[in-house]
């Protein structure tokens, strides 16, 4: 073996791919637990453009969906595809719409329901079974009863994934028009313990990845809808990328969670960014 530091160097990097490439193959990518994240689908109205954008700046690689009007996205945290077509309701999706797994579908479309959402009834999926609907003030979501995950995590501290590698999503922001409505819809339907801090917003509890509410968005005007936030490792790095694709990105900000930048894609989707 050469004595190099320059191949050593490479040898240690090549390991490192080669262990952080396990470790993200063996995350569970569709939640563990009743009321997790289980898929993320973007809206977008041109698929190739978000392709392009977001590999350039998150270094997201995709494969075929199971139409030519999506895509998915490979590896990241929680499962995530781009979209630019109609959803089941026929309006053309924009913006992240979110899938939460639960445990008994039948029992979580009646809540929905039961609550004063709208949910179709469950229907078999090649990965399990699945509905669509609305929440009470129209925010569109899926539920999906999923197989267990195989050698699951037995405690929540064990299986949140709040952005281990770059590219996942490390943070969810839900802008409600009624937070006591929200939070009494998701308890009802999720069993989400949500604890309100500043005015306006309020933190989920053992949910991943970690999400808010709020009725006061810093981004877009106040209507539903949810606002996904990007873990990257060099954020500044990240911005000039965003700005590069014709993007627009904020100057950095610290928070006490670490470093942000409140972004739009190319296409005027809003989302940040995040170094830890």
């Amino acid at each position: 073996m050469p004595n190099d530091d320059g191949y050593v160097s490479r040898v240690l990097t090549y390991l490192d791919e080669l262990t952080l490439r396990a470790a993200t193959t063996a995350r569970a990518r569709n939640g563990v637990h009743h009321g997790d994240i289980s898929y993320v689908t973007l809206g977008l109205p041109d698929l190739a453009c978000g392709q392009a954008f977001y590999g350039a700046v998150l270094g997201w690689r995709f494969s075929p969906g199971n139409s030519e009007h999506g895509v998915q996205v490979d590896d990241v945290v929680p499962m995530m595809g781009l979209w630019a077509g109609a959803g089941p309701t026929g309006a053309q999706v924009r913006g992240a719409v979110l899938g939460y797994r639960v445990a008994d579908i039948a029992a979580a479309v009646a809540a929905v329901r039961a609550h004063g959402g709208t949910m179709t009834d469950p229907h078999p999926e090649p990965y399990g079974l699945a509905a669509e609907g609305h929440d009470d003030q129209g925010t569109p979501f899926c539920l999906h009863e999923l197989p267990a995950v195989a050698g699951g995590p037995t405690s929540m501290s064990e299986d949140f994934h709040n952005g281990e590698v770059q590219g996942d999503v490390s943070y969810l922001t839900m802008v409600v028009s009624d937070l006591e409505a929200a939070q009494a819809f998701y308890a009802g339907v999720l069993g989400w313990t949500v604890n309100v801090g500043r005015l306006g917003g309020a933190q989920v509890s053992g949910v991943a990845p970690q999400l808010g509410m709020t009725t006061k968005p810093e981004a877009g005007p106040a209507t539903p809808r949810v606002t996904l936030c990007y873990r990257v490792d060099d954020i500044r790095a990240a911005v000039q990328r965003v700005r590069d694709a014709g993007g627009a990105a904020r100057e950095v900000a610290k928070r006490p969670y670490g470093l942000e930048s409140l972004c739009a894609d190319d296409q005027g989707t809003p989302f940040y960014l995040h170094q830890p």
